[in-house]
């Protein structure tokens, strides 16, 4: 039986009758890289349910690995975010961005924050190399992309996010998302090497 990599992208919401980053990851659903399977799905853009599907996820897929993504809220920026740390901490309101210290916590008790342990400089290199404009991110906002990112890494490894731009074309960002994933596949295997050495 394959392993499996889930791949989580957004729903539509608000300003944004169409969501780029669900609209990618459903274009890899059934992609196999190296063995591994990419199981995606669209997360509605609501806590509570998002939340729930996360779970359900997790629990059906028992993912070896699992790439979020969402789009960013910066319109007239082509950027690519790998984001290296979610915190604990929410908000409700779209595009809010309260101090770290306030506002709810997604999970009480939980560390105040989680880190990304996809190979993001690998990442990085990958889609630098194949034109894309990119960079590391430490803010992952206070929304649901913050919240996704928090909790998989809480409960999966190696696990992170990728904030795309909201304007780019569906294949552009899933050609994106291409490349993070073989990162991420090399990575899983040369430990699993290093495992047997």
């Amino acid at each position: 039986m394959k392993e499996t990599i889930l791949l989580t992208g957004f729903g539509p919401f608000g300003a944004h009758p169409r969501n780029v980053s669900g609209e990618a990851a459903q274009r890899l659903d059934g992609r196999e890289f190296e063995g591994f399977r990419v199981r995606a799905i669209v997360l509605p853009v609501d806590f509570a349910r998002a939340a729930q599907r996360l779970e359900e996820a997790w629990s059906e897929v028992k993912p070896s690995a699992v790439l979020c993504c969402g789009i960013h809220a910066d319109a007239d920026s082509g950027t690519y975010r790998l984001e290296v740390a979610a915190r604990n901490a929410r908000s409700e309101a779209l595009g809010a961005d309260p101090e770290p210290t306030g506002g709810e916590a997604l999970e009480p008790g939980g560390p105040p924050m989680v880190f990304s342990t996809l190979p993001t400089a690998a990442m990085r290199r990958a889609l630098a190399d194949a034109g894309f404009d990119v960079e590391l991110s430490d803010d992952a906002g206070s929304y649901l992309c913050n919240a996704a990112f928090y909790w998989t890494a809480r409960r999966v490894a190696p696990a992170g996010f990728v904030h795309v731009p909201p304007a780019d074309a569906p294949d552009r960002v899933a050609q994106a998302l291409e490349l993070c994933l073989e990162a991420t596949v090399a990575r899983l295997l040369a430990a699993r090497v290093e495992a047997t050495a």
